[in-house]
C-alpha cells in the first residue's frame, strides 16, 4: 500500500538520506585514516539507521522505488513519461558527480598517478560522444 508524503517532506527525506551517505562516507574515511573508535562506530551505526530508515520511507512506502525499477509494460504512460525524465536527470548529475569526483581524486593524486587523470579524460570523453554513437549505431539516416 502506498503512503502519501507531501513534496516538501518528500524532499526533507531526499536530502537527509543523501547527507547520511555523504557522512557515512566521511566518518568511514576517519576511521579508516584515523583509527576506529568508539564514537566512529557509533557515528557509523546512528548514521546508518537514519539513512536506512529515511531509504525506507521515502522510496519504499511511497512506491517510487517499485515504480522506477517497474518494466515499462506495467507502469500507464504518464508513469511512464514521469519516469523517463526521472532517470534522464538522474543519469545527467550522476555522470557530473562521478565525473568531478574522479577529477577530483585525479588532482589530489598529482604526478604520482598520471593513469587516473587519463582515466578521467577518457570518461569525459564518452559521455560526451556516447549519445551521438548510439545514434550513429541505431539510426538508418543522419
Amino acid at each position: 500500500m502506498s503512503q502519501s508524503i507531501s513534496k516538501p517532506k518528500r524532499r526533507l527525506l531526499a536530502i537527509i538520506n543523501y547527507f547520511c551517505l555523504l557522512l557515512l562516507i566521511a566518518l568511514f574515511y576517519f576511521g579508516k585514516y584515523y583509527g576506529w573508535n568508539f564514537m566512529i562506530f557509533s557515528g557509523l551505526a546512528v548514521v546508518l539507521i537514519i539513512n536506512l530508515a529515511t531509504f525506507r520511507i521515502l522510496h519504499l512506502k511511497t512506491l517510487l522505488w517499485k515504480q522506477v525499477h517497474s518494466k515499462s509494460e506495467h507502469l500507464d504512460e504518464r508513469q511512464m513519461q514521469r519516469t523517463l525524465e526521472s532517470v534522464k536527470l538522474s543519469y545527467i548529475i550522476f555522470t557530473i558527480i562521478s565525473l568531478l569526483v574522479i577529477f577530483s581524486i585525479s588532482l589530489m593524486a598529482g604526478k604520482h598517478d598520471s593513469m587516473i587523470m587519463l582515466i578521467y579524460v577518457s570518461l569525459l570523453y564518452l559521455a560526451h560522444t556516447l549519445p551521438s554513437s548510439i545514434l550513429a549505431w541505431t539510426e538508418k539516416e543522419v
